[in-house]
């Protein structure tokens, strides 16, 4: 059976200020490679903040979402067409808890 290769989406209430994790320092470089780097800073990559919540509108909007569905909180299908790498063969649940 294959390995997932990209992060499993850790659902909205994962994505909260100060946040630290290795899938979002993955989501940070895939915004970047998609030319949605609306980061001030190359520093802290891996905690959530609103250099991400800028840079995930960004996504949102080149997939043509608008309003509330581009509010800079990743949804199951925003995340899912952002194909983050998976982390060191890691996974998070829907509750934010890593699985192996």
């Amino acid at each position: 059976m294959n390995e997932p290769r990209f992060e499993p989406f850790p659902g909205a209430s994962f994505f909260r200020a100060g946040r630290t994790s290795p899938v979002i320092a993955a989501m940070h470089g895939r915004l970047v490679a998609e030319d949605c780097d609306r980061y001030t800073s190359s520093t802290d990559t891996d905690v959530w903040g609103a250099g991400d919540v800028r840079s995930y509108t960004a996504w949102q909007r080149k997939l043509g979402l608008e309003g509330s569905s581009a509010d800079g909180i990743p949804g199951r299908l925003s995340w899912d067409r952002l194909e983050v790498p998976m982390v060191l063969g890691f996974s998070l649940s829907e509750s934010g808890t890593l699985t192996s």
